[in-house]
């Protein structure tokens, strides 16, 4: 693999959606993530004259694939996702797969919860992460196909990547994830100040991602329940860090 400075472009789809342009900053090579649709995306190309190399998808929803075809009608690239299923996919990958392109190198993690087929892009060199669906800033996906135990081994493999890991994911929750939060944990100054930083993240780019995975170890009770007002709040409620989660998660899903 070249080692190559990047470029990260959000691209805001449809409601709430993010897709990704990654693209070299020495070359004009570009890959794409989870195109919801492709006219944005095909314009970025346009504009900044660069040459898609890949398209990567971390799970079958509609909002995350939509845009496949048109893109593969502008190029025709590879399409790797988790099922052949996927409409254009032409490598079907899995867990603990190598992806080499000419300028970086993903790892794939398995992550079923969300959907079973759910898989996650983590670039070591650069320390970047592609979570699709399974982990937000502030929350986690809604368990729709999985079970909540696959959703927490799941949460648990991004646990232990780097804390200096920067996330990308696929929605625009942060604000409403923090609410909720908020409405459950009462006078949480880490959250109090957590919505500050996220106020003022939103002010100048218009989005709250990235973020910083060390940052969502101690803030993220989906992700991690070892803060000291997490643990509290499973010993005054009797939970272990597993009823914790599920006990969470059905509140969420009703907020």
């Amino acid at each position: 693999m070249v080692s190559s400075v990047i470029n990260i472009e959000v691209i805001p789809q449809l409601r709430d959606n993010y897709s990704y342009i990654l693209h070299s900053l020495e070359n004009n090579f570009a890959v794409i993530l989870d195109p919801a649709e492709s006219e944005s995306i095909i314009h970025f190309i346009k504009k900044n004259n660069l040459s898609i190399e890949a398209i990567l998808i971390t799970h079958h929803h509609n909002d995350h694939t939509a845009g496949i075809i048109d893109l593969l009608n502008y190029k025709l690239v590879p399409v790797y996702s988790p099922s052949i299923n996927i409409k254009g996919t032409t490598k079907v990958v899995y867990e603990n797969k190598k992806i080499n392109l000419s300028f970086l190198e993903f790892s794939v993690l398995k992550t079923p919860g969300h959907t079973l087929d759910h898989i996650i892009f983590y670039e070591h060199n650069n320390n970047l992460l592609f979570s699709g669906d399974t982990l937000f800033r502030l929350g986690c996906g809604r368990v729709f196909e999985g079970t909540y135990d696959q959703m927490i081994d799941s949460l648990k493999k991004i646990e232990k990547l780097d804390d200096s890991t920067q996330v990308y994911c696929g929605h625009e929750y942060t604000l409403k994830n923090l609410e909720f939060l908020q409405s459950i944990f009462h006078n949480n100054k880490s959250l109090d100040d957590c919505k500050k930083k996220i106020i003022n993240q939103i002010s100048k780019t218009k989005r709250s991602v990235p973020f910083l995975l060390g940052e969502e170890k101690k803030l993220n009770p989906f992700l991690s329940s070892k803060s000291s007002f997490y643990v509290k709040f499973m010993q005054n409620k009797g939970l272990n860090s597993s009823t914790f989660f599920k006990f969470i998660r059905d509140l969420k899903n009703d907020f």
